[in-house]
């Protein structure tokens, strides 16, 4: 029933796809059109509020240039005390020249207006007492109390019409010149159509624009428009503006409102019903394409599924495409997640967030980088855990596409091989570090009561035996003899348990640096180093076992070279490397040599030996390896030198490299950095 529905549906997927795309350019054209609209919009909203800075900026200039005049009208009445009326029409006149909006300058003193230039249409004006009137006198209380100019308006005028009034407050001087009293109030009236008629959007135009200029009623609350009001209805522009200490607010509104639709929109409209015909030309396309897209990727599902292995892949963006079920079986926590389109980045966030053994943040944020920076780079295989205490070796590679694909493999088995291992290999190192702290001390007492039979002579009982002898006035001489035999074996076995007694301790010092060294125990102390100083130091102390052995050691050094190194393991390192040279050089010679090149320190040990095959060279830096194995090898020893002596080139940041001949001989080369390099470093 399921499937018989589901083939249903997928028959019917082409008319389905067809009314999404054609809805989906419906409504793409009706959102590009209504963005045309609304960018056409505020363009012209734009323009009208520039139009509306312009005039705001024109109608501070107006009443600037008001106060301007009543500050003038102001200073004739400082300097007469009366009236100058021919002075003051003047004024006036010249005033009215600039802006002919003004209608009218009354003075009031006492706040009774006695004088109103041009007289001519202002006579209803003169007698007026402002505090007979309330809408007057508001204005003109606001202006006393603040000793400054306001503006009133818009307010009806008796010239007619609507306008604005400026009440400018006038204080004089008293005779005699120690305070100012109030004088009265000069207005300065200016009609609403001659505040904006030289603008180059005319505001005062009613049949292109709605308009209104009104003060607010605070300074910091921005003005809100009367529900009643006509013209904030339709959203006008709005701007607000300080002027002579008061808060203004201009809107603008063009006649008709907003235009619903911009000039472009019939030819976007015509564009959208062809780009509809194209698609559904192309949709036809598109459906056998798709058929054949669909039964790849069914095959390609079922053959992924069949694998033994756990198999994911990605797109370009990082995106699953495809999973089997034995992935999901390896992550079975965040299985129910694992579904087409999820991303790498939210699968590894989830991942951390169910495993008990995330700690920090921190941590989980370093780690999902890390394993980003492997995804998006792949490389070698690494090992990632699983669910039920399971390991997997996870494989991925980027396909030319730019996708990503990984397959993950269950190596558990092998990896707690691998631990096993690991872990007897650490019991070794912990039983060798055991058993050679425990043997250096008997061996230390050992070699230490060893050497004084060495020297057996020098015993203060043999001192005491020769005395005696020595006083005996008819000395035997066979007894002399056989003390003195006695003497020089007893001197010969102490000089072999001796040198035995060394020879251990020199291998048991090698075990103990090489558990420190398999610890990363060792700590280097760093200092500048003279060459010269260390190498001449080791050959000289070498210089007899290679005399005994009938070779000529020989040294070549450069004075002037010095590294930053540890004195003391730098000396180890050539010791090993010199003795060893000694140990397997049966004639001819060894020469040591430094050299600097390109900014490192280079020491040369050369030998005429027996010589290294290739199969064996990287062998003899291996832990408990000589090419000689077998039990009955003439040069002893744990087979340790040269593995302590890489490690410790190593930790000094140098290598330590082989050249060999069998047969003819070979040279051993370490190279550390010169010691201005290291500073700089």
């Amino acid at each position: 029933m399921f499937q018989t529905f589901r083939d249903y549906l997928a028959s019917k997927a082409y008319v389905l796809l067809t009314s999404i795309v054609l809805g989906s350019v419906g409504g793409i054209g009706y959102s590009v059109i209504a963005l045309d609209r609304d960018n056409h919009l505020a363009a012209v909203r734009h323009d009208l509020e520039q139009g509306l800075h312009a005039a705001t900026d024109q109608i501070q200039l107006r009443f600037f240039e008001a106060v301007l005049v009543a500050k003038h009208i102001e200073s004739i009445l400082m300097v007469s005390q009366e009236f100058n009326e021919t002075q003051i029409e003047r004024v006036v006149a010249d005033l009215r020249n600039h802006n002919p909006g003004v209608l009218a300058v009354a003075l009031a003193p006492g706040l009774e207006v006695t004088h109103s230039f041009p007289t001519t249409g202002n006579r209803k004006t003169l007698g007026l007492k402002y505090w007979q009137v309330p809408e007057q006198m508001a204005s003109v209380a606001q202006a006393y109390r603040r000793q400054s100019p306001v503006v009133d308006g818009p307010v009806p005028l008796v010239q007619g019409g609507t306008g604005y009034i400026m009440r400018y407050p006038v204080f004089l001087s008293d005779p005699d010149r120690t305070t100012k009293s109030f004088w009265g109030v000069i207005s300065i009236v200016v009609a609403a159509d001659g505040l904006l008629s030289a603008q180059r959007h005319d505001f005062s135009d009613t049949d292109k624009y709605m308009f209104s200029l009104k003060e607010v009623s605070t300074v910091t609350t921005p003005a809100s428009p009367q529900a009643d009001d006509e013209l904030f209805d339709h959203k006008p522009v709005i701007t607000e503006f300080n002027m002579l200490g008061s808060r203004w607010q201009a809107a603008a509104l063009p006649k008709n409102g907003w235009s619903a639709y911009s000039p472009q929109s019939p030819y976007l409209l015509g564009f959208v019903l062809f780009l509809g015909a194209i698609l559904l030309g192309v949709l036809w396309l598109v459906r056998s394409l798709a058929t054949k897209k669909e039964n790849a990727r069914a095959l390609l599902a079922e053959a992924i599924g069949c694998i033994d292995e756990g198999f994911i892949a990605f797109d370009d963006r990082e995106r699953l495409m495809l999973v089997n079920q034995k992935y999901l079986d390896y992550h079975p926590e965040i299985a129910p997640l694992i579904a087409p389109g999820v991303t790498m980045t939210e699968l590894l966030t989830q991942w951390e967030k169910r495993n008990p053994d995330a700690s920090t943040v921190r941590d989980r944020s370093t780690w999902i980088a890390e394993r980003l920076e492997r995804f998006r780079n792949p490389g070698v295989s690494f090992l990632e855990p699983a669910s039920d205490d399971r390991w997997v070796k996870v494989t991925e590679a980027k396909t030319p596409h730019g996708y990503t694909v990984g397959i993950s493999t269950d190596v558990t088995a092998e990896k707690r091989a691998r631990e096993a291992a690991e872990a007897a290999d650490r019991e070794k190192t912990e039983f060798l570090n055991n058993v050679s702290h425990e043997l250096r001390t008997p061996l230390t007492v050992i070699s230490g009561r060893a050497a004084f039979l060495r020297n057996s002579e020098q015993l203060p009982q043999s001192r005491r035996l020769n005395m005696a002898l020595a006083a005996d006035a008819s000395p035997d001489q066979e007894t002399a003899t056989a003390i003195g035999a006695y003497q020089r074996f007893v001197s010969e076995q102490g000089g072999g348990i001796v040198d035995s007694a060394q020879h251990m301790l020199r291998l048991v010092e090698d075990l103990l640096d090489w558990t420190k060294v398999a610890r990363g125990q060792i700590q280097l102390d760093l200092s500048v180093v003279p060459v010269a100083e260390i190498v001449g130091a080791v050959v000289a102390d070498l210089g007899p076992d290679a005399q005994a052995k009938g070779l000529e050691l020989t040294s070549a050094i450069d004075s002037r070279a010095s590294v930053s190194a540890d004195r003391i393991r730098l000396k180890q390192i050539l010791y090993n490397l010199i003795s060893n040279a000694i140990k397997f050089t049966e004639k001819g010679q060894i020469h040591v040599s430094v050299t600097q090149e390109k900014g490192r320190i280079v020491f040369s040990v050369a030998d005429t030996g027996c010589g290294i095959s290739a199969e064996n060279q990287k062998r003899v830096f291996q832990r408990f390896q000589q090419v000689d194995g077998s039990m009955s090898r003439k040069n002893g020893g744990l087979g340790l030198g040269l593995a302590i002596a890489e490690q410790l080139a190593t930790l000094h940041g140098g290598t330590l490299s082989l050249e060999s001949t069998l047969g003819e001989g070979s040279v051993f080369r370490l190279s550390l950095v010169q010691e201005e390099n290291a500073r700089a470093a």
